[in-house]
């Protein structure tokens, strides 16, 4: 070994022991969950989860079923993710070709004139170049790239919950509106009847005319009712078609009192959630990300080692001969204005950002279990109340409509009646969807519809 070179080795050995193994270490998750980040809902012995189930098993409507799997084919934003996804992948096999050389074919033909005498010559090189990335540089830019590819992943994913989600909520919604708009048709018969006897009883000088405007008024404010239902419908059918990348159409969905809630509610433990949402694998994701930022802009602060070589033939055309160069360089940055101070900072800064953007997701998850499975409990206890409403002002109805018949009773406890029994209707409707909505999102706070 030469003079020249001993100083060159030395100082790359030097480097690498200063530079210590943060310039090579590999990410290590180490995110743990709370016990209590569920709330009190949690239950120490349920190692099982409703989100571990198929949407199939939990959601067992074929017409739901079928809308779902044609929106996770059609919909735009999951074949959009598809082609991130195929980015990144490029992007790994792109970090990977950073240990290998790039070669250059470089064809030169030079004329020169000089003192009456011309001459030729012939260069036909291929230059290479090779960055060695002696500080991790190359391996730290294929684990970042790596990290990227499970983000797009985890985003895919997280794009099938959201849409299946979506999907589920709004064809209930639809369900719901089927139901409403059914008992609000029902009603306006008996709006009618009451409405005809009122007339009769006032030819017969029994009622005055106020009366018979005011149910006159009530069956048609009930009427404008059921054309908002019916418009709502149309609306919601729409939105549901947009999620399947169709025209609007009518969707064929069964009814009301088909769906089942499940026997048992298994929630599991909080640890589970770190695998089972994507958004929150996706948050980890970022902290990995940022990782490696960090470890890249540490490696700035070393020098890189790059080898340009040139292999081929020069001369004249009547004589080529053959020509080899190679030339190595250690290119050692000194001063470049505090830029790379900062950028270490800055990435610093990013590192601990996306930690807490972690915090804060895992968090938001536990949050939404705890709300979610309270909806269900709270719609539960209301149903059994609503349900007795409802059968006592149906007695109540009936029993006023058969008084007023008989001109025992007044118009108005008529109309009260009717208004009443026609508002808990449509409330244990409400109620009902209300407990089906909270069972998609809780199944969906639970990483559920991402099988």
């Amino acid at each position: 070994m030469s003079f020249m070179k001993r100083p060159i080795v030395l100082i790359c050995v030097g480097l690498l022991l200063l530079s210590g193994c943060n310039l090579y270490k590999k990410y290590e998750s180490n995110v743990t969950a709370q016990d209590n980040l569920m709330g009190d809902i949690v239950n120490a012995q349920d190692t099982v989860s409703i989100g571990d189930l198929s949407w199939r098993d939990i959601f067992k409507d074929p017409s739901l079923q079928r809308l779902i799997e044609t929106a996770l084919v059609n919909n735009t934003n999951m074949r959009i993710t598809q082609l991130s996804i195929e980015q990144a992948q490029n992007e790994v096999m792109a970090a990977k070709w950073g240990y290998a050389p790039t070669l250059s074919f470089v064809p030169n033909v030079s004329y020169n004139y000089l003192g009456g005498a011309s001459s030729y010559s012939v260069q036909l090189p291929v230059k290479a170049s090779w960055q060695l990335g002696i500080f991790g540089q190359t391996r730290s830019n294929i684990r970042s790239a790596k990290a990227r590819l499970a983000y797009d992943e985890d985003l895919r994913q997280s794009v099938q919950v959201d849409l299946a989600a979506n999907v589920a909520n709004l064809y209930y919604n639809l369900v719901m509106l089927d139901r409403q708009l059914e008992i609000s048709e029902a009603t306006e018969k008996l709006y009618e009847e009451s409405y005809n006897t009122t007339q009769a009883l006032f030819q017969a000088g029994i009622y005055n005319s106020p009366a018979v405007y005011e149910m006159q008024a009530s069956l048609e404010a009930l009427r404008a009712d059921i054309v908002d239902l019916r418009y709502n419908i149309a609306v919601t059918e729409t939105s549901l078609c947009r999620l399947l990348a169709e025209p609007p159409h009518h969707i064929e969905r069964s009814t009301f009192d088909k769906f089942e809630m499940p026997e048992q509610i298994h929630l599991g433990l909080p640890i589970r959630l770190l695998d089972a949402r994507p958004d929150v694998r996706m948050a980890e994701r970022n902290m990995e990300i940022a990782y490696y930022s960090t470890q890249q802009a540490r490696q700035s602060f070393y020098p890189s080692l790059s080898i340009d070589g040139l292999f081929g033939m020069a001369g004249s055309f009547n004589a080529l001969g053959l020509i080899a160069q190679a030339v190595g360089t250690l290119a050692q940055p000194v001063f470049q204005g505090g830029q790379l101070t900062a950028q270490l900072r800055n990435a610093k800064a990013n590192q601990e950002k996306a930690r807490l953007q972690f915090v804060q997701t895992l968090y938001d998850a536990g949050n939404e279990v705890y709300q979610y499975k309270k909806t269900i409990e709270t719609a539960e206890g209301k149903a059994g109340h609503i349900d007795i409403r409802v059968n006592a002002l149906q007695e109540a109805f009936t029993a006023t409509s058969e008084l007023m018949n008989h001109g025992s009773t007044t118009y108005l406890e008529v109309l009260t009646a009717q208004e009443s029994l026609l508002s808990a209707q449509l409330t244990q409707v409400q109620n009902q969807y209300e407990m089906i909505q909270a069972l998609i999102n809780l199944y969906t706070a639970l990483g559920g519809f991402g099988k």
